[in-house]
């Protein structure tokens, strides 16, 4: 019974352990268990990795020959114990070999086991970590807005040495597509955070262990400690030691930058980090990246940038925003127009260099125009919209609410003494500013002052100058200078008159736009209506009547009949962004000091646009006829420069012909007569499409959903057929409906125009594709305008909609 009891106890033991030793001796090999069923159960327990056996040699026996003799054995080299001359010596090499071989197959059984359940899993406040937005954002339609409801990949642009398929910039997904070591650089509020939580989320569903670690946290240059802490506070069912052994492991490492270590041990720190991953992801602020040279380990790294949200990804998160909690209801007639009443807001304030199209600040603004905090009832919506930027900013630099009209005076002091100097202020300008603030208005602590507004990116120090960081915070201090101090102060008057005088400039159109969210006193727009007058003032309006375009009547019978073509919706909204982003990138903020012709080309489309902003911003508080004749202004100064490109371009019509034909000539398989009919296709083209170009743009600068009623008297009042096609424009980019007796109207009244009838059917065909339009209104167009739809039905069910 005992002996029963003893072999069922090593049967149990047996089946239970996961490491097996063999005591080799002599004895061992004389003994039933060398080739009983226990050693043999054993051995089926290692080939099938349920355990491993390890040989301790005691003494010295012919061995070698055993079937066991394949497994690993110890001492080192197999050296049996009783031929070391220090037997505690053999017993510490057994020992430390024990200890090497059960650590290395416990991982291997710990990895083994994860296998098996096929699992991974991740902590539950990791998990909450990675959805989290880290601002407070709401939603009429979802109780919580998570991360992932929102996320839209941003663009990232390569260094020179490293440039995908030839492409400035690529989706940021590149970095996590393949193993490599890359340092993404991006200045504060960029979304680094948001992009590494992102690849954390897409590299684990891949399949990886991921590992985020937050740099500014690091204090020490041991990665194993602060590896093992991370995983676990990141998984719930492995550790660091399983963690190691897997192959498809990466490291995401966040604000490098801030790292607390020195150049010798962040060095050492990196150095680690790159013998342990085959794959890194570094993010940093992108000043750190012009001194990432100087740390070795970041030798094999591949820099790019995060670029913000251009027009494409603009149309992205706000079809995203606009979809959330009503993703698989609405309509796509729906999606597509709020997404352009919202994509407009979110232009407007943004802008070119003005507001930085960040994807926290297009949030924010999503936010805002979906539910305005109690507005300040002396600013326009839009001017609510940077105020609370700026308070926000405000509010993270630690500023208290008791004291933000404090901050706000110095600012709009120190933005105006910065507009005198044309530049940023030295220290010695600096001190003036302050000794002369503190004669006008209560002292202020310079030093608190100034650190607060610098060490949150209110105020920046670039080249020994103190600056404005973004250009919103400047022009909206500046504006609101201008617009309290106008009617009281002769000097600020002066000033206005030069920023009217160079409207020309980016700088000074915007701050006068800046201004019209500051006050709502006439004189602001009696001076753009003053300048608007003045600019072509020479010229007639152009009335595009068939009898001024006549010359190019013969031009449009012979070029081809528009043909609606099949086109998915969203691709054509997408190439459409694709080229406004590519046009913004290339396009250079070029100043003409002198009075020329760029120059005055250049103001009139500035007037038009500060002339809509207003209408836009101010057309419930504006009387009627102020409405009108602001807006009149507008359309009158482009067709004024319209007139005079036409008349300009037909007098110098022969010397195109000419240019155009000498660089034609270098094709010797063209006549002399083909040349010259290339020629004047090639010109008649070019004025076609300024003609067009220039009407749209009207349109989109003086134009404005709520004051339809202004367009419609203006066109019955000039009965001209550029203000019809202006009017039309204006209602189909800002109500985005093609209202079929709209169109008819317009058709009718330019019946006898082919030219001004070929814009009208582009606007058509450029909304069908760009907007959801029923089958049976496309085949009333279709007749009423002689545009071909076959294939139309085809085309709508095969259209792929979001909704």
């Amino acid at each position: 019974m005992i002996g029963d009891d003893w072999k069922l106890k090593i049967d149990e033991n047996l089946e239970s352990a996961d490491i097996i030793i063999f005591l080799i001796s002599s004895s061992f090999l004389a003994s039933d268990y060398c080739n009983d069923i226990e050693v043999k159960r054993a051995m089926e327990r290692h080939a099938n990795g349920s355990a491993r056996i390890i040989s301790i040699i005691v003494r010295s026996c012919d061995w070698n020959d055993c079937e066991f003799a394949r497994f690993q054995a110890i001492p080192t080299d197999a050296k049996p114990i009783n031929e070391w001359p220090d037997k505690d010596k053999a017993w510490l090499d057994v020992v430390m070999g024990l200890k090497r071989y059960i650590t290395e197959f416990s991982t291997n059984l710990e990895c083994e086991k994860i296998k098996e359940i096929n699992e991974i899993i991740l902590s539950d406040t990791q998990l909450l970590w990675l959805d989290d937005t880290e601002i407070l954002l709401t939603h009429r339609k979802v109780n919580k807005v998570k991360l992932s409801d929102i996320y839209i990949s941003p663009d990232l642009e390569f260094s020179e040495d490293f440039k995908e398929k030839e492409r400035d910039f690529v989706c940021s997904e590149l970095a996590f597509e393949d193993p490599g070591y890359f340092l993404i650089s991006g200045e504060e509020q960029q979304g680094k955070t948001t992009f590494l939580k992102h690849g954390f989320n897409d590299l684990f569903k891949k399949g990886y262990l991921p590992i985020y670690i937050d740099a500014k946290w690091v204090k020490k240059s041991d990665i194993a400690k602060l590896l093992e802490q991370e995983i676990g506070k990141q998984y719930k069912n492995i550790n660091y030691t399983v963690f190691k052994s897997f192959s498809k492991k990466v490291l995401l490492i966040d604000n490098f930058d801030e790292i607390s270590l020195n150049q010798k041990f962040r060095n050492l720190f990196l150095s680690h980090v790159n013998q342990l991953f085959e794959w890194v992801i570094v993010t940093c602020h992108s000043s750190f990246s012009y001194i990432s040279s100087e740390i070795p380990s970041l030798a094999e790294y591949t820099e790019a940038k995060l670029l913000g949200f251009g027009h494409f990804k603009r149309e992205e998160i706000v079809q995203k925003w606009i979809s959330l909690g009503v993703e698989e209801s609405i309509k796509e007639a729906d999606l597509y127009s709020q997404c352009e009443d919202l994509k407009s807001q979110l232009n407007t304030i943004i802008k070119k260099n003005i507001v930085p199209p960040k994807p926290i600040y297009i949030l924010i603004l999503l936010q805002m125009f979906e539910a305005y905090a109690q507005q300040n009832i002396e600013l326009t919506s839009y001017g609510h919209c940077y105020q609370q930027l700026i308070y926000q900013s405000f509010e993270n630099a630690g500023i208290k609410g008791k004291d933000f009209e404090k901050y706000l005076n110095v600012l709009t002091e120190l933005a105006w003494a910065i507009f005198k100097q044309e530049a940023g202020l030295n220290q010695h300008q600096l001190d003036k500013f302050f000794e002369s603030y503190g004669k006008t208005y209560l002292s202020v602590d310079r030093r608190e002052v100034l650190k607060k507004l610098l060490s949150h990116s209110i105020l920046v120090e670039k080249y020994f100058l103190i600056k404005f960081k973004y250009p919103y915070i400047y022009y909206f201090f500046v504006g609101k200078k201008i617009a309290d101090d106008f009617a009281e102060f002769s000097n600020i008057r002066e000033d206005v008159g030069h920023l009217l005088k160079s409207l020309h400039r980016e700088d000074y159109a915007n701050i006068l736009i800046f201004i019209t969210h500051h006050t709502k006193d006439s004189w602001v727009l009696n001076e753009i209506k003053t300048v608007l007058s003045s600019l072509f003032k020479d010229q007639e309006k152009a009335s595009l009547t068939q009898q001024q375009l006549s010359s190019m009547d013969d031009f449009i019978k012979r070029i081809p009949e528009l043909v609606l073509e099949q086109r998915v919706i969203q691709n054509v909204r997408d190439e459409h962004n694709k080229k406004l982003d590519e046009i913004e990138n290339n396009q250079n903020d070029i100043v003409y000091e002198s009075h020329d012709i760029l120059a005055d080309i250049n103001k009139t489309f500035k007037g038009m646009e500060i002339a809509g902003q207003i209408i836009r911003n101010r057309h419930a508080t504006i009387p009627k006829k102020a409405l009108s004749e602001l807006s009149n202004s507008g359309i009158s100064a482009g067709l004024r420069f319209l007139d005079y490109f036409i008349k300009i371009s037909d007098t110098a019509k022969h010397e195109i012909h000419r240019i155009i034909e000498n660089q034609l000539s270098e094709h010797p398989n063209l006549t002399n007569n083909e040349i010259q009919s290339h020629a004047q296709n090639v010109y008649l083209h070019l004025t076609y499409g300024v003609i067009n170009a220039v009407v749209r743009k009207v349109a989109s600068s003086v134009g404005s959903k709520e004051a339809t009623e202004i367009y419609d008297a203006l066109e019955d009042q000039e009965k001209t057929p550029a203000y019809t096609l202006i009017n039309q424009s204006i209602q189909l980019q800002y109500k985005r409906v093609l209202d079929v007796s709209s169109i008819k109207k317009t058709a009718d009244n330019l019946k006898n125009n082919p030219v001004c009838l070929r814009i009208l059917k582009e606007m058509v065909i450029q909304h069908i594709y760009m907007f959801p339009v029923e089958y049976q209104t496309k085949q009333k167009l279709s007749e009423l305008l002689g545009i071909s739809v076959k294939r139309q039905r085809f085309m709508d069910r095969n259209k792929i909609g979001k909704g």
